[in-house]
């Protein structure tokens, strides 16, 4: 009876005549174990026994009771599903009268009535499919008539603080590789088990699955299926040791806004698209304090998957969102510039946000020190999203302001921004166009400060962009400016085996390019020559060929005819 009232009021709904049939076989039970109770073996009162032999008589002569209201709402709740699925507007006063019976009066109900539902889906990875995307038919229907009935409501902090807790507020900590997502680095908030066993951070391994992706990230395994496992064992662990250590996991953005409930039906889809369509509508001439609730509220949709994502951009989300990335109203901004983030994500999105203008506002908010950190951080991510596509990090060489700014929150954000940051640069820099730029922006001093804490957190970002900045002749003399041989060569023997990797190969282009002055310092370095062996046996195969290549370059220039003349 607890569970029950601690329920959504939808899924009782829709699970009235289960749960009925499970009250009445309590019952029963309870039947059967007071018709066994030996009594009189008890030192009961009289009047206990009597009570007793009651109420075993009343359990036994119980019949399967549904009240006659529970169908007959349940009907409307179908009629009203039914309609969205036709593409026709609901009845809004049957809508209203039926959140009315379900005691949803105001956007909060509704908004706790989504949670309990999202629950319902994370006990459910056992039922069928048909009950999860029933559960997500209901939850739309909700998210919907919250909207059109109460209007767009403003997000609480923690629902729009950061998907993962970030690391920047514990930096001096030495998080357990156990306790971090394979994908993100991050500490887990939220961790799940996917079908090939392996543990992720719910909104990380849903992010690349929504990406088709197929195959687990860390075993190459093939994924035969969506459905997403708590690891609660894991879960308590994690919420233990950042207890133990003063950590407030509460500050983290729950991955159930949104992401719990994702497979989308027609019906879910088609309530979206009303939904969106109604909040757009609202936006031009809605006051600052709506225009917040209604960014917020596509913020939210925007995290539930790629049919969703597709659906808010078809509707013309975009070109009404951008103009928010330059109010003055702090908040406003940020979910402007998360909502376009999650849109980003999906990649036909990509060519309508550029093509809507999008870049240069969020390069604005990238820059611009009157808007929040997380604002900033979320505009890296989202060019580093787009910067996918190799024209857009083209585009993104050609603005001054954008290199700038990245190399700014490189140094500056939160340990998460910066990784945004860096990979944004990484793409921008893979357009051989864009290296002289960002040679010339002070990129390689700052990448190189980056790799001398060994806890810094970024020496595989800020390696691998330094390898391709290597492969201009601007890069190599910059690099070799900074005298970065000595730091180079004490990754090979201190990195990861990704850092060693981008090492190797950096010293190789350096060793090619720049001659013997490199190859000289390389050799005087006594623990060169056992880490480069080290990488030539143990290295990825990456690493190894690098490692081979160099080798083989070192040894054709001690060999040559000059170099032996010179040492004669």
């Amino acid at each position: 009876m607890e569970d029950c009232f601690e329920s959504s009021r939808m899924w009782l709904m829709m699970e009235h005549r289960r749960l009925s049939e499970g009250f009445h076989r309590l019952t029963q039970s309870m039947a059967i174990a007071l018709e066994i109770l030996p009594m009189a073996l008890l030192d009961v009162s009289c009047e206990v026994r009597e009570q007793v032999e009651l109420l075993q008589k009343q359990a036994k002569r119980a019949q399967i009771y549904v009240d006659p209201e529970d169908p007959k709402l349940w009907r409307e709740i179908q009629a009203l599903m039914a309609q969205i699925e036709r593409k026709e507007s609901p009845d809004m006063i049957k809508l209203m009268e039926v959140f009315g019976n379900l005691d949803l009066n105001s956007a909060s109900d509704c908004q706790r009535e989504l949670e309990k539902l999202e629950d319902e889906v994370e006990g459910a990875w056992e039922a069928s499919e048909e009950v999860r995307f029933r559960i997500n038919d209901l939850a739309s229907l909700i998210r919907f008539g919250k909207c059109v009935l109460y209007g767009a409501t403003g997000l609480q902090e923690e629902e729009v603080s950061g998907t993962l807790v970030k690391l920047s507020d514990c930096e001096d900590l030495k998080v357990p590789e156990d306790f971090r997502c394979p994908i993100s680095l991050d500490l887990m908030t939220d961790p799940v088990i996917i079908s090939t066993g392996q543990t992720y951070e719910r909104a990380a391994i849903t992010r690349w699955m929504d990406g088709g992706h197929q195959t687990c990230p860390k075993s190459g395994q093939t994924i035969s299926h969506n459905v997403l496992i708590p690891n609660q064992a894991l879960k308590s662990l994690i919420r233990q040791w950042c207890d133990d250590l003063g950590i407030n996991l509460s500050a983290s953005e729950p991955a159930h806004h949104g992401n719990r409930v994702s497979q989308s039906t027609p019906t879910s889809l088609e309530a979206t698209k009303l939904t969106v369509e109604f909040l757009l509508r609202q936006l031009p001439s809605a006051t600052e304090k709506s225009q917040r609730h209604i960014a917020g509220e596509l913020r939210l949709l925007a995290k539930c998957g790629s049919d969703n994502r597709k659906v808010i951009a078809d509707a013309g989300a975009v070109p009404l969102l951008i103009p928010l990335l330059s109010v003055p109203d702090v908040r406003t901004q940020e979910h402007a510039v998360t909502a376009i983030l999650n849109l980003s994500i999906f990649p036909p999105n990509k060519e309508i946000i550029v093509e809507a203008g999008a870049i240069d506002p969020l390069i604005h908010v990238l820059c611009s020190s009157d808007t929040s950190d997380v604002a900033r951080e979320n505009s890296a991510a989202a060019l580093f999203s787009l910067s996918h596509v190799t024209d857009y990090a083209a585009l993104l060489g050609d603005k001054p302001n954008a290199i700038d700014g990245l190399l700014q929150l490189l140094q500056q954000g939160s340990l998460r921004g910066r990784r945004d940051a860096a990979s944004a640069l990484f793409n921008v820099s893979a357009y051989s166009g864009n290296r002289a730029k960002l040679v010339k922006a002070g990129a390689v001093e700052v990448l190189l400060t980056l790799l001398s804490p060994p806890d810094s957190g970024l020496r595989d970002e800020a390696c691998a962009v330094l390898a391709v900045l290597a492969g201009s002749s601007e890069g190599r003399s910059a690099i070799c400016e900074m005298n970065a041989v000595p730091l180079l060569i004490d990754l090979l023997r201190s990195s990861s085996p990704k850092g060693k990797e981008n090492a190797v190969a950096i010293l190789l282009s350096l060793s090619r390019y720049v001659g013997r002055p490199v190859i000289k310092e390389m050799m005087n370095s006594y623990i060169f020559m056992p880490s480069l062996d080290n990488l030539l046996n143990n290295g990825t195969p990456r690493a190894r060929r690098k490692a081979s290549s160099l080798l083989r370059h070192i040894r054709r220039v001690e060999l040559s005819p000059v170099t032996l003349l010179g040492n004669f």
